[in-house]
């Protein structure tokens, strides 16, 4: 069963301008009064109102008044006035996707918050810089950003954005893996929108704290949040936070194998989110709604709603979801014996995970190069200030006494800190050779089971291979000396031309009998299936019955990227040989397709023909060793086999297998 994965609430973005503006008069107003004002205070922050004002309509009219505001500042020495000007620049910038710029010129305006002492405006701009590199894909930067800010505004009385930072800090770190600090900055966000009222963002902060929980695989603790949040959701009368809580509460069913609450709940998401109209959030629900469904073994409502999610995947653009949807649209209809279909689905699994892989590749790229720019510029940083370092030597030298005293406690910090990582080092690698320890004592219980079985099947394999050596060496050879000794007999002989037409049909039955003997041989023991595994064997084996042009044969595979337990390696690939040795003896068909599919738990086989078909009822008194052989090969490891086939429309074979 494929797990779900929790549904988190958007992070929520802290672009927070550089003024507050109450009441603004209409554009004309403000121009009018620019135009009676002096050179002062009072006409940059109308510069500012008036960039404000058309900041949405036309982004980059806007900053023309931010730049004049930050000319006229530096003119007359407002550092409160060039702080405004450069907040507002960056806000711009990150609403245009300028995301360099806007990191440039909203640290610029740091050193002036300092200056001034204003503890909040740094935070706030600490906070837009995170901001901007979330959007350059670098998280862990984004998340360096965040700590600051919030360690500035910890200081302040005024916590208003505090907790929603928090969580905002919670959820990056989630995404980075990093669950034991997001859940200490999910527990902080939660406690403080409950100090301070805020029900909006306690919710935000419960859902993405739950999220990190489920991620822990700490489930109980998971709903006990989701609990929590839905009540507050429902009171905030926000339709995107009731339904990613309903969501998400009905993945904890989903997880726990109670189909019918989860669909209940998916069901309330459903009602959320038409009223909210987001598409990408109806594609989600949709594609949950069917695999519930499919679950509970009403395949028609799962069709509807695979069908409905396929459809907004593609008019939203969101390839990432298609892979899913496929598969389950897949596994509906393998179920529901729609083969065919199922087989279709099963291939546009395959070609849209190689396109999301390629996307998903190009976004590793941009955090990368990300990353490298940051270090650049830090190390950029770093020179000037080592310049700097240089030109105020002789004030440094002053304070060297002092200086000492604070490398001595960063010394001493340090040895705490390297002593305290040797420990959990230590700690971590007593549990994983505990791990190893258990799973090495799994994996004896499983080989002492199976060593009776492994035995009976490596001494059938032994002797195939033992007779396949004896035919290809010996019998092969014997052949082949007595076509040598006829055939230097041959000019030697006086016998007349019948005769001879006989001794020449005799020495091509031998030619014949020899190349029979080495395909004999060389199906009783591939060696591709020992060295290289089952799905090299049976390309391999597919191309050679191509060449043959006695039938066209179309071989596909998914997860098969690792080799499978020997034994079961074997048995397959005599099955999958049998299947096609029967399709080339009996069905008179000119294609045939073979598919194998490795999911989590199950191994599925499929072999298809063209050929004339036959009546599968004939099957029931069936006597034949090729299809006795298949039956027992598949009882022997657990599975089913299905046939489908009529008259004159080829034959399909299905195989489930429980892995």
């Amino acid at each position: 069963m494929r797990s779900k994965k929790p549904y988190s609430l958007l992070i929520c973005l802290l672009l927070l301008a550089g003024i507050a503006v109450h009441a603004q008069p209409i554009p004309d107003s403000l121009l009018k009064k620019l135009a009676n004002s002096p050179n002062d205070s009072a006409r940059g922050i109308t510069l500012l109102e008036i960039g404000e004002s058309m900041e949405v309509a036309t982004p980059e009219k806007s900053m023309e008044y931010y730049r004049k505001a930050l000319t006229l500042g530096q003119q007359i020495k407002n550092n409160r006035l060039i702080l405004s000007s450069y907040t507002d620049l960056g806000i711009c910038y990150i609403n245009l996707n300028k995301m360099d710029s806007a990191i440039l010129t909203l640290e610029k305006g740091i050193p002036f918050a300092r200056l001034l002492k204003d503890t909040v405006r740094e935070a706030r701009t600490l906070a837009n810089i995170g901001n901007a590199w979330l959007h350059k894909k670098d998280r862990a930067t984004a998340i360096e950003h965040y700590l600051k800010a919030a360690r500035l505004w910890e200081t302040c009385s005024n916590q208003q954005y505090l907790a929603i930072l928090y969580s905002n800090t919670s959820a990056l770190l989630d995404e980075q893996k990093e669950h034991t600090r997001a859940v200490e900055f999910g527990t902080k966000a939660v406690a403080l929108a409950q100090k301070t009222g805020d029900t909006y963002s306690e919710v935000v902060a419960l859902v993405n704290l739950s999220t990190t929980y489920s991620h822990l695989g700490q489930h109980e603790k998971e709903y006990e949040l989701l609990q929590r949040a839905l009540p507050l959701a429902i009171k905030n009368e926000d339709l995107d936070q009731i339904a990613t809580t309903y969501h998400n509460i009905g993945d904890y069913f989903f997880k726990k194998n109670d189909f019918s609450a989860a669909l209940q709940k998916y069901l309330e998401s459903l009602n959320y989110v038409r009223q909210m109209g987001n598409n990408y959030h109806l594609c989600e629900i949709c594609t949950v709604l069917a695999l519930a469904y499919h679950k509970l073994n009403q395949d028609s409502k799962a069709r509807q709603y695979i069908l409905q999610a396929e459809q907004l995947a593609v008019e939203v653009g969101v390839r990432t979801k298609l892979k899913e949807i496929y598969l389950t649209r897949a596994e509906i209809e393998q179920k529901a014996g729609n083969y065919k279909l199922a087989s279709e689905y099963y291939s546009k699994t395959l070609a849209v995970s190689d396109s999301v892989f390629k996307t998903e590749a190009s976004e590793k790229v941009a955090e990368a190069e990300a990353r490298y720019q940051n270090e650049k510029k830090q190390q950029e940083i770093l020179r000037l200030e080592k310049d700097k370092q240089i030109q105020s030597l002789s004030i440094r030298q002053k304070s060297t006494l002092n200086y000492i005293l604070i490398g001595s406690v960063a010394v001493l910090l340090l040895l705490g800190f390297m002593g305290f990582r040797n420990i959990r080092h230590r700690q971590q690698f007593t549990r994983q050779r505990y791990d190893l320890q258990q799973q090495r004592i799994s994996e004896l219980e499983k080989d002492k089971q199976l060593v009776a079985v492994d035995s009976m099947l490596k001494g059938q394999e032994e002797e195939r291979s033992r007779l396949a050596r004896d035919l290809h060496d010996g019998l092969g050879g014997l052949l082949s000396g007595v076509k040598f000794s006829l055939s230097n007999m041959k000019d030697n002989l006086m016998i007349t031309p019948e005769n001879m037409s006989v001794f020449e049909r005799s020495l091509d039955m031998i030619d014949s009998s020899i190349m029979e003997l080495r395909r004999v041989a060389h199906n009783m023991m591939p060696e591709m299936l020992t060295k290289f595994g089952l799905d090299e064997a049976l390309k391999e084996y597919c191309n050679r019955i191509n060449a043959t042009k006695l039938l066209a044969i179309t071989y596909q595979s998914l997860g098969l990227d690792n080799r499978i337990e020997k034994t079961m390696e074997i048995i397959i690939y005599r099955i999958i040989q049998e299947l096609l040795n029967n399709t080339m003896k009996h069905a008179a068909a000119t294609e045939a397709m073979v598919q194998l599919i490795k999911a989590e738990d199950r191994f599925s086989i499929m072999v298809e023909d063209n050929g004339k078909g036959f009546d599968t009822a004939l099957l029931e008194n069936c006597k034949g060793a090729g299809l006795t052989s298949i039956r027992s090969r598949v009882n022997y490891l657990k599975g089913r086999l299905d046939i489908h086939s009529e008259s004159g429309k080829g034959t399909l074979v299905n195989i489930e297998l429980n892995y």
